[in-house]
Protein backbone atom coordinates (compact mmCIF):
# COMPACT_ATOMS: atom_id res chain seq x y z
CA UNK A 1 0.00 0.00 0.00
CA UNK A 2 2.95 2.52 0.03
CA UNK A 3 3.84 4.53 -3.16
CA UNK A 4 6.88 3.52 -5.28
CA UNK A 5 9.40 5.63 -6.72
CA UNK A 6 7.10 8.69 -7.04
CA UNK A 7 7.19 12.09 -4.93
CA UNK A 8 5.45 12.34 -1.64
CA UNK A 9 2.08 13.91 -1.64
CA UNK A 10 0.98 16.79 0.61
CA UNK A 11 -1.36 19.70 2.11
CA UNK A 12 0.03 23.23 1.63
CA UNK A 13 -0.98 25.19 4.75
CA UNK A 14 -2.23 23.58 8.59
CA UNK A 15 -4.84 23.70 11.07
CA UNK A 16 -6.23 22.24 14.12
CA UNK A 17 -7.83 19.11 14.80
CA UNK A 18 -9.46 16.72 17.94
CA UNK A 19 -8.83 13.43 18.37
CA UNK A 20 -11.20 10.54 18.60
CA UNK A 21 -10.27 7.25 21.00
CA UNK A 22 -10.38 3.88 19.84
CA UNK A 23 -9.17 -0.35 21.00
CA UNK A 24 -5.93 -1.81 21.51
CA UNK A 25 -3.63 -2.99 18.61
CA UNK A 26 -1.30 -5.94 18.95
CA UNK A 27 2.41 -6.75 17.33
CA UNK A 28 2.50 -3.12 15.95
CA UNK A 29 5.28 -2.48 13.62
CA UNK A 30 6.27 0.50 12.02
CA UNK A 31 7.27 -0.28 8.59
CA UNK A 32 7.94 3.31 6.46
CA UNK A 33 8.00 7.11 7.19
CA UNK A 34 7.04 10.17 5.38
CA UNK A 35 7.71 13.78 5.98
CA UNK A 36 5.02 13.83 8.64
CA UNK A 37 3.20 10.36 9.04
CA UNK A 38 4.49 7.13 10.03
CA UNK A 39 2.95 3.97 7.93
CA UNK A 40 2.55 0.61 10.44
CA UNK A 41 0.85 -2.50 10.66
CA UNK A 42 -0.53 -4.26 13.70
CA UNK A 43 -3.09 -7.22 14.16
CA UNK A 44 -6.39 -7.67 16.18
CA UNK A 45 -8.83 -10.42 15.97
CA UNK A 46 -6.39 -12.53 14.10
CA UNK A 47 -6.41 -10.11 10.95
CA UNK A 48 -3.54 -7.91 9.86
CA UNK A 49 -4.59 -3.91 9.55
CA UNK A 50 -2.63 -0.94 8.37
CA UNK A 51 -2.47 1.90 10.38
CA UNK A 52 -1.39 5.27 9.45
CA UNK A 53 -0.39 8.19 12.17
CA UNK A 54 1.21 11.39 12.77
CA UNK A 55 5.84 11.53 13.65
CA UNK A 56 6.23 12.00 17.30
CA UNK A 57 7.55 15.34 16.93
CA UNK A 58 3.98 15.89 15.14
CA UNK A 59 1.80 13.79 17.36
CA UNK A 60 0.75 16.97 19.82
CA UNK A 61 0.37 19.63 16.61
CA UNK A 62 -3.55 20.37 16.70
CA UNK A 63 -3.44 21.46 13.19
CA UNK A 64 -1.61 17.79 12.08
CA UNK A 65 -4.34 15.96 14.37
CA UNK A 66 -7.21 17.45 12.51
CA UNK A 67 -5.76 16.75 9.29
CA UNK A 68 -5.77 13.35 10.44
CA UNK A 69 -9.49 13.45 11.61
CA UNK A 70 -10.72 15.14 8.50
CA UNK A 71 -9.15 12.37 6.54
CA UNK A 72 -10.85 9.55 9.18
CA UNK A 73 -14.08 11.07 8.64
CA UNK A 74 -14.15 11.32 4.99
CA UNK A 75 -12.58 7.58 4.33
CA UNK A 76 -15.00 5.99 7.05
CA UNK A 77 -18.19 7.24 5.74
CA UNK A 78 -17.54 5.54 2.08
CA UNK A 79 -18.56 1.95 1.28
CA UNK A 80 -17.53 0.22 -1.94
CA UNK A 81 -15.56 -3.09 -3.24
CA UNK A 82 -13.06 -0.89 -4.71
CA UNK A 83 -11.52 1.14 -1.82
CA UNK A 84 -10.03 0.10 1.38
CA UNK A 85 -12.45 0.10 4.49
CA UNK A 86 -11.54 2.70 7.49
CA UNK A 87 -11.74 0.88 10.47
CA UNK A 88 -11.30 3.05 13.34
CA UNK A 89 -9.34 6.67 14.46
CA UNK A 90 -7.85 5.51 17.99
CA UNK A 91 -5.22 5.82 20.42
CA UNK A 92 -2.36 3.38 19.67
CA UNK A 93 0.37 2.84 22.16
CA UNK A 94 4.01 3.90 20.75
CA UNK A 95 1.74 5.69 17.93
CA UNK A 96 -0.54 8.10 19.16
CA UNK A 97 -3.81 9.34 17.39
CA UNK A 98 -3.80 6.43 14.34
CA UNK A 99 -6.05 5.70 11.49
CA UNK A 100 -6.77 1.80 11.21
CA UNK A 101 -7.56 0.64 7.97
CA UNK A 102 -8.44 -2.56 5.78
CA UNK A 103 -5.01 -4.08 4.82
CA UNK A 104 -4.91 -4.71 1.27
CA UNK A 105 -2.62 -7.54 -0.19
CA UNK A 106 -1.78 -7.58 -3.18
CA UNK A 107 0.92 -4.71 -5.43
CA UNK A 108 0.26 -1.12 -6.66
CA UNK A 109 -0.12 -0.10 -10.36
CA UNK A 110 2.93 1.27 -10.73
CA UNK A 111 4.60 -1.76 -9.87
CA UNK A 112 2.85 -3.66 -12.03
CA UNK A 113 2.94 -1.07 -14.83
CA UNK A 114 6.81 -1.33 -14.55
CA UNK A 115 7.23 -4.78 -14.74
CA UNK A 116 4.46 -4.84 -17.89
CA UNK A 117 2.41 -7.96 -16.03
CA UNK A 118 -1.13 -6.70 -17.03
CA UNK A 119 -2.22 -7.67 -20.41
CA UNK A 120 -4.01 -5.14 -23.27
CA UNK A 121 -7.83 -6.16 -21.86
CA UNK A 122 -6.49 -6.28 -17.95
CA UNK A 123 -5.38 -2.48 -18.47
CA UNK A 124 -8.87 -1.56 -19.83
CA UNK A 125 -10.54 -3.67 -17.07
CA UNK A 126 -8.58 -1.57 -14.04
CA UNK A 127 -9.03 1.67 -15.92
CA UNK A 128 -12.87 0.49 -16.03
CA UNK A 129 -12.98 0.00 -12.34
CA UNK A 130 -11.28 2.55 -11.48
CA UNK A 131 -13.26 5.59 -12.88
CA UNK A 132 -15.91 3.42 -11.73
CA UNK A 133 -14.56 3.71 -8.11
CA UNK A 134 -14.50 7.69 -8.50
CA UNK A 135 -17.42 8.22 -10.27
CA UNK A 136 -18.82 6.59 -6.84
CA UNK A 137 -16.55 8.88 -4.86
CA UNK A 138 -18.01 11.88 -6.96
CA UNK A 139 -22.01 11.15 -6.66
CA UNK A 140 -20.80 10.69 -2.75
CA UNK A 141 -19.27 14.46 -2.97
CA UNK A 142 -15.68 13.16 -2.12
CA UNK A 143 -12.81 14.11 -4.44
CA UNK A 144 -9.71 12.38 -3.83
CA UNK A 145 -7.38 14.86 -5.00
CA UNK A 146 -4.38 12.14 -5.14
CA UNK A 147 -5.17 9.51 -8.13
CA UNK A 148 -2.01 7.99 -9.14
CA UNK A 149 -0.62 4.44 -9.89
CA UNK A 150 0.88 3.83 -6.82
CA UNK A 151 -2.72 5.13 -4.61
CA UNK A 152 -4.13 2.40 -6.70
CA UNK A 153 -4.02 -1.15 -5.57
CA UNK A 154 -4.39 -4.70 -7.57
CA UNK A 155 -5.64 -7.70 -4.59
CA UNK A 156 -3.97 -10.69 -5.39
CA UNK A 157 -6.86 -13.06 -5.30
CA UNK A 158 -8.26 -11.77 -8.39
CA UNK A 159 -6.79 -8.42 -9.35
CA UNK A 160 -9.40 -6.10 -8.02
CA UNK A 161 -8.92 -2.61 -8.59
CA UNK A 162 -8.71 -0.98 -4.88
CA UNK A 163 -8.36 2.83 -4.19
CA UNK A 164 -6.50 3.69 -1.24
CA UNK A 165 -4.76 7.00 0.39
CA UNK A 166 -7.25 9.53 1.77
CA UNK A 167 -4.80 12.07 3.19
CA UNK A 168 -6.01 14.45 0.67
CA UNK A 169 -9.65 13.81 0.35
CA UNK A 170 -12.00 16.77 0.30
CA UNK A 171 -15.42 17.93 0.39
CA UNK A 172 -17.89 20.63 0.23
CA UNK A 173 -19.04 19.81 3.52
CA UNK A 174 -15.54 21.35 5.41
CA UNK A 175 -15.06 24.79 5.53
CA UNK A 176 -11.62 24.42 6.88
CA UNK A 177 -7.67 22.54 5.92
CA UNK A 178 -8.75 23.72 2.24
CA UNK A 179 -5.57 23.83 0.70
CA UNK A 180 -3.96 22.91 -2.37
CA UNK A 181 -2.65 19.24 -2.52
CA UNK A 182 -1.59 16.35 -4.92
CA UNK A 183 1.37 14.61 -6.34
CA UNK A 184 3.73 16.67 -9.16
CA UNK A 185 2.73 15.48 -12.65
CA UNK A 186 -0.92 14.05 -11.62
CA UNK A 187 -2.37 17.21 -10.19
CA UNK A 188 -4.31 19.80 -12.11
CA UNK A 189 -3.11 23.19 -12.85
CA UNK A 190 -6.54 24.56 -11.37
CA UNK A 191 -5.85 22.68 -7.89
CA UNK A 192 -2.47 23.85 -7.95
CA UNK A 193 -3.93 27.84 -8.36
CA UNK A 194 -7.11 27.48 -5.70
CA UNK A 195 -7.57 24.06 -3.87
CA UNK A 196 -10.50 23.35 -3.35
CA UNK A 197 -12.67 20.01 -3.76
CA UNK A 198 -13.53 19.40 -7.40
CA UNK A 199 -14.40 16.36 -9.74
CA UNK A 200 -12.53 17.90 -12.49
CA UNK A 201 -9.15 17.53 -10.23
CA UNK A 202 -10.04 14.10 -10.29
CA UNK A 203 -10.36 13.85 -13.79
CA UNK A 204 -7.38 15.45 -14.88
CA UNK A 205 -5.53 12.62 -12.63
CA UNK A 206 -7.47 10.17 -14.03
CA UNK A 207 -6.43 11.34 -17.46
CA UNK A 208 -2.62 11.21 -16.71
CA UNK A 209 -3.33 7.51 -15.31
CA UNK A 210 -4.95 6.69 -18.51
CA UNK A 211 -2.08 7.94 -20.91
CA UNK A 212 0.13 5.42 -19.14
CA UNK A 213 -1.92 3.16 -18.91
CA UNK A 214 -4.19 2.69 -21.95
CA UNK A 215 -2.07 4.64 -24.65
CA UNK A 216 -5.03 3.56 -27.14
CA UNK A 217 -7.04 5.54 -25.61
CA UNK A 218 -5.06 9.12 -25.96
CA UNK A 219 -7.93 11.38 -27.75
CA UNK A 220 -9.61 10.86 -24.55
CA UNK A 221 -7.05 10.97 -22.27
CA UNK A 222 -5.90 14.43 -23.67
CA UNK A 223 -9.61 15.23 -23.48
CA UNK A 224 -9.21 14.59 -19.66
CA UNK A 225 -5.94 16.81 -19.21
CA UNK A 226 -7.27 19.44 -21.59
CA UNK A 227 -8.78 22.98 -20.49
CA UNK A 228 -11.37 22.49 -17.94
CA UNK A 229 -14.41 23.34 -20.27
CA UNK A 230 -13.48 19.97 -22.08
CA UNK A 231 -13.19 17.65 -19.61
CA UNK A 232 -15.65 15.61 -18.44
CA UNK A 233 -17.61 16.72 -15.34
CA UNK A 234 -16.85 14.01 -13.06
CA UNK A 235 -16.30 10.02 -12.66
CA UNK A 236 -19.74 9.17 -13.97
CA UNK A 237 -19.62 10.95 -16.88
CA UNK A 238 -16.01 9.93 -17.90
CA UNK A 239 -17.00 6.16 -17.05
CA UNK A 240 -19.74 6.37 -19.82
CA UNK A 241 -17.40 7.83 -22.25
CA UNK A 242 -15.65 4.84 -21.36
CA UNK A 243 -18.37 2.08 -21.53
CA UNK A 244 -19.57 3.81 -25.26
CA UNK A 245 -16.23 3.40 -26.56
CA UNK A 246 -16.35 -0.20 -25.61
CA UNK A 247 -19.13 -0.85 -27.30
CA UNK A 248 -18.38 0.51 -30.47
CA UNK A 249 -15.93 -2.22 -31.99
CA UNK A 250 -18.96 -5.18 -30.37
CA UNK A 251 -21.14 -3.04 -32.41
CA UNK A 252 -19.20 -2.91 -35.61
CA UNK A 253 -18.60 -6.91 -34.90
CA UNK A 254 -22.45 -6.75 -35.34
CA UNK A 255 -22.97 -4.83 -38.18
CA UNK A 256 -20.28 -7.09 -40.16
CA UNK A 257 -21.65 -10.07 -39.32
CA UNK A 258 -25.33 -9.22 -40.44
CA UNK A 259 -24.15 -7.90 -43.55
CA UNK A 260 -22.43 -10.59 -44.01
CA UNK A 261 -25.40 -13.02 -43.41
CA UNK A 262 -27.18 -10.55 -46.05
CA UNK A 263 -24.54 -10.66 -48.56
CA UNK A 264 -24.61 -14.65 -48.23
CA UNK A 265 -28.44 -14.63 -48.49
CA UNK A 266 -28.17 -12.86 -51.47
CA UNK A 267 -25.59 -14.57 -53.08
CA UNK A 268 -27.43 -17.81 -52.73
CA UNK A 269 -30.69 -16.78 -54.24
CA UNK A 270 -28.59 -15.58 -56.99
CA UNK A 271 -27.19 -18.26 -57.64
CA UNK A 272 -30.19 -20.14 -57.74
CA UNK A 273 -31.85 -17.87 -59.67
CA UNK A 274 -28.88 -18.64 -62.31
CA UNK A 275 -29.50 -22.64 -62.05
CA UNK A 276 -33.76 -22.48 -62.41
CA UNK A 277 -32.29 -20.14 -65.75
CA UNK A 278 -29.77 -22.27 -67.12
CA UNK A 279 -32.34 -25.43 -66.46
CA UNK A 280 -34.68 -23.97 -68.73
CA UNK A 281 -32.64 -22.68 -71.56
CA UNK A 282 -29.93 -25.50 -71.48
CA UNK A 283 -32.58 -27.06 -75.10
CA UNK A 284 -32.42 -23.99 -76.52
CA UNK A 285 -28.35 -23.99 -76.25
CA UNK A 286 -27.93 -26.76 -77.90
CA UNK A 287 -29.70 -25.51 -80.83
CA UNK A 288 -27.63 -22.26 -81.07
CA UNK A 289 -24.43 -24.22 -81.14
CA UNK A 290 -24.05 -24.60 -84.31
CA UNK A 291 -24.97 -21.02 -85.21
CA UNK A 292 -22.47 -20.02 -82.64
CA UNK A 293 -19.25 -21.64 -84.62
CA UNK A 294 -19.91 -19.21 -87.20
CA UNK A 295 -19.21 -16.03 -85.02
CA UNK A 296 -16.02 -17.78 -83.33
CA UNK A 297 -13.82 -15.55 -85.41
CA UNK A 298 -15.54 -12.20 -83.93
CA UNK A 299 -15.55 -13.55 -80.79
CA UNK A 300 -11.53 -14.16 -81.31
CA UNK A 301 -11.68 -10.62 -81.99
CA UNK A 302 -13.64 -9.70 -78.83
CA UNK A 303 -11.20 -11.15 -77.01
CA UNK A 304 -8.84 -9.44 -78.24
CA UNK A 305 -9.94 -6.67 -77.79
CA UNK A 306 -10.89 -7.60 -74.31
CA UNK A 307 -7.57 -7.96 -73.29
CA UNK A 308 -6.44 -5.10 -74.47
CA UNK A 309 -8.58 -3.64 -72.02
CA UNK A 310 -7.41 -5.55 -69.38
CA UNK A 311 -3.80 -4.21 -70.18
CA UNK A 312 -4.81 -0.49 -70.22
CA UNK A 313 -6.78 -1.12 -66.50
CA UNK A 314 -4.00 -2.46 -65.42
CA UNK A 315 -1.49 0.64 -66.55
CA UNK A 316 -4.11 2.82 -64.75
CA UNK A 317 -4.38 0.50 -61.14
CA UNK A 318 0.24 0.84 -61.46
CA UNK A 319 -0.41 4.39 -61.87
CA UNK A 320 -2.85 4.30 -59.04
CA UNK A 321 -0.79 2.19 -57.03
CA UNK A 322 2.78 4.48 -57.65
CA UNK A 323 0.68 7.48 -56.03
CA UNK A 324 -0.82 5.51 -53.21
CA UNK A 325 3.05 4.55 -52.48
CA UNK A 326 4.03 8.10 -52.84
CA UNK A 327 1.51 9.11 -49.68
CA UNK A 328 2.04 6.45 -47.61
CA UNK A 329 6.04 7.45 -48.12
CA UNK A 330 5.19 10.97 -47.25
CA UNK A 331 2.56 9.49 -44.25
CA UNK A 332 6.32 7.54 -42.74
CA UNK A 333 8.07 10.75 -43.35
CA UNK A 334 5.99 12.61 -41.39
CA UNK A 335 5.72 10.58 -38.67
CA UNK A 336 9.63 10.13 -38.42
CA UNK A 337 9.19 13.60 -38.07
CA UNK A 338 6.93 13.85 -34.54
CA UNK A 339 9.00 10.81 -33.12
CA UNK A 340 12.18 12.77 -33.77
CA UNK A 341 10.82 15.91 -32.87
CA UNK A 342 9.75 14.44 -29.37
CA UNK A 343 12.86 12.35 -28.82
CA UNK A 344 15.07 15.37 -29.64
CA UNK A 345 12.69 17.48 -27.18
CA UNK A 346 13.11 14.36 -24.20
CA UNK A 347 17.04 14.78 -25.07
CA UNK A 348 17.01 18.55 -24.67
CA UNK A 349 15.03 18.32 -21.03
CA UNK A 350 17.31 15.83 -19.92
CA UNK A 351 20.69 17.87 -20.83
CA UNK A 352 19.14 20.92 -19.36
CA UNK A 353 18.37 18.69 -15.90
CA UNK A 354 22.15 17.31 -16.18
CA UNK A 355 23.41 20.61 -16.49
CA UNK A 356 21.98 22.06 -13.52
CA UNK A 357 22.42 19.29 -11.39
CA UNK A 358 26.33 19.43 -12.07
CA UNK A 359 26.49 23.10 -12.29
CA UNK A 360 23.85 24.00 -9.17
CA UNK A 361 22.12 21.78 -7.28
CA UNK A 362 24.96 18.85 -6.64
CA UNK A 363 27.09 21.63 -4.96
CA UNK A 364 24.47 22.36 -2.46
CA UNK A 365 24.53 20.63 0.98
CA UNK A 366 22.80 20.01 4.66
CA UNK A 367 21.90 24.20 5.27
CA UNK A 368 21.61 25.60 1.76
CA UNK A 369 17.67 25.59 2.19
CA UNK A 370 17.42 28.96 0.93
CA UNK A 371 19.74 28.89 -2.05
CA UNK A 372 18.49 25.62 -2.75
CA UNK A 373 14.57 26.68 -3.21
CA UNK A 374 15.80 29.78 -4.80
CA UNK A 375 17.39 27.60 -7.61
CA UNK A 376 14.59 25.49 -8.12
CA UNK A 377 12.30 28.45 -8.40
CA UNK A 378 14.87 29.72 -10.89
CA UNK A 379 14.71 26.45 -12.84
CA UNK A 380 10.62 26.46 -12.71
CA UNK A 381 10.66 28.91 -14.51
CA UNK A 382 13.60 28.13 -17.48
CA UNK A 383 12.13 24.86 -18.00
CA UNK A 384 9.01 25.93 -19.71
CA UNK A 385 10.28 28.96 -21.73
CA UNK A 386 13.23 26.40 -23.39
CA UNK A 387 10.25 24.25 -23.95
CA UNK A 388 7.81 26.71 -25.90
CA UNK A 389 11.13 28.28 -28.20
CA UNK A 390 11.65 24.20 -28.77
CA UNK A 391 7.71 23.96 -30.03
CA UNK A 392 8.80 27.22 -31.94
CA UNK A 393 11.07 25.95 -33.61
CA UNK A 394 9.05 22.40 -34.27
CA UNK A 395 6.45 24.30 -35.91
CA UNK A 396 8.15 25.72 -38.79
CA UNK A 397 9.44 21.96 -39.48
CA UNK A 398 5.69 21.13 -40.42
CA UNK A 399 3.94 19.69 -37.81
CA UNK A 400 0.26 20.18 -37.96
CA UNK A 401 -0.94 22.41 -34.73
CA UNK A 402 -2.69 19.10 -33.37
CA UNK A 403 0.16 16.99 -32.99
CA UNK A 404 2.57 20.34 -32.67
CA UNK A 405 0.44 20.88 -28.69
CA UNK A 406 0.01 16.91 -28.03
CA UNK A 407 3.93 17.50 -28.83
CA UNK A 408 3.62 20.35 -26.06
CA UNK A 409 1.62 18.24 -23.48
CA UNK A 410 3.77 15.06 -23.72
CA UNK A 411 6.99 17.57 -23.07
CA UNK A 412 5.41 19.07 -20.32
CA UNK A 413 4.38 15.58 -18.82
CA UNK A 414 8.19 14.39 -19.07
CA UNK A 415 9.79 17.52 -17.37
CA UNK A 416 7.37 17.07 -14.90
CA UNK A 417 7.94 13.31 -14.25
CA UNK A 418 11.92 14.06 -14.63
CA UNK A 419 12.05 17.07 -12.51
CA UNK A 420 10.35 15.29 -9.41
CA UNK A 421 12.71 12.23 -10.08
CA UNK A 422 16.00 14.76 -9.58
CA UNK A 423 13.59 17.19 -6.99
CA UNK A 424 13.55 13.86 -4.77
CA UNK A 425 17.19 13.12 -4.98
CA UNK A 426 17.97 17.03 -4.06
CA UNK A 427 15.72 17.39 -1.59
CA UNK A 428 17.52 13.86 0.39
CA UNK A 429 20.64 15.70 -0.07
CA UNK A 430 19.12 19.56 1.14
CA UNK A 431 17.18 17.86 3.86
CA UNK A 432 18.67 13.96 4.99
CA UNK A 433 16.57 14.13 8.14
CA UNK A 434 13.47 13.67 5.46
CA UNK A 435 12.67 9.83 4.29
Amino acid sequence: MLPIDEPESGFIGREESDCYLGAAMRDVEIISETASGVIATGRRFGRRWFIKALRPELADASCMRRRLIKEFEIHSRLRHPGLSQAAALEEIDGLGLSIVQEWVEGTNLHEALRQGSLTPSQRRRVLRELTGIVAYLHSCGVVHRDIKPSNVMLRSAGGEVVLVDFGLADTDDYVEIKQPGGTPGFISPEQISSGGANPADDIYSLGVVMRELCPRYSVLARRCTGPLRRRPKDGGALLKLLQRRARRPRLISIALIAAAIVLMGALALWRITMLENDSQYSGQRLTDLAAKNARNEALVTTLHDSLTTVHTRLDSAQTKLNSTQTELNKISDYEQLKRASLTTGYEQIDRRLQQSDRETFSKFSNGDGERYVAALVELGKTQPKAIEQYCASIAKAGLTPEDLEKLRTDLYNYQSLRLSEYQARWTKKIYPDWQ
